[in-house]
């Protein structure tokens, strides 16, 4: 389950969006471990700036900053995503759909470059003219060059 806020302008066209998530892994395989992890955990942190296009649809890019910890194996990685959500209703508050991608980038040895893809289904809550509260879940997809497959 993922929990993350977003915060919109008075005009509600353009909206900046800072999303925690917390992901649970089922499993990460890496080549430098000869042990296949099973339900660990990771910690997401992205910001993100869209646009509403209409009351249906809304597109953002961003960045992000992903942690995982296993027993064998912890490491992070640094997304650059766009993503692109559905509001069914196109109401201020009901469900929506969110595909998300995009290539991470390696900044030092720490870091794993590759690629990420998210898919999820998620309710929002209009909290004020400014502020959204959105609950999500999915699956997260992300796989390295260096053997890493979450």
């Amino acid at each position: 389950m993922f929990f993350y806020h977003q915060l919109t302008t008075a005009q509600n066209k353009i909206n900046i969006e800072l999303r925690y998530d917390q992901i649970f892994v089922s499993n990460i395989n890496a080549q430098n471990s000869p042990y296949p992890s099973n339900n660990d955990s990771g910690n997401s942190l992205r910001v993100l700036a869209g646009y509403h296009i209409n009351n249906y649809l809304n597109v953002n890019a961003g960045l992000g900053l992903d942690n995982y910890n296993d027993v064998f194996y912890g490491t992070n990685t640094l997304p650059i995503v766009a993503n692109i959500k559905y509001s069914i209703g196109g109401k201020p508050k009901g469900i929506f759909l969110m595909l998300e991608g995009g290539p991470q980038i390696k900044l030092s040895d720490s870091f794993d470059k590759g690629y990420m893809f998210l898919v999820a289904i998620g309710y929002k809550i209009k909290l004020s003219r400014l502020l959204r509260l959105n609950f999500m879940g999915g699956y997260n997809f992300q796989k390295s060059t260096e053997g890493l497959n979450i």
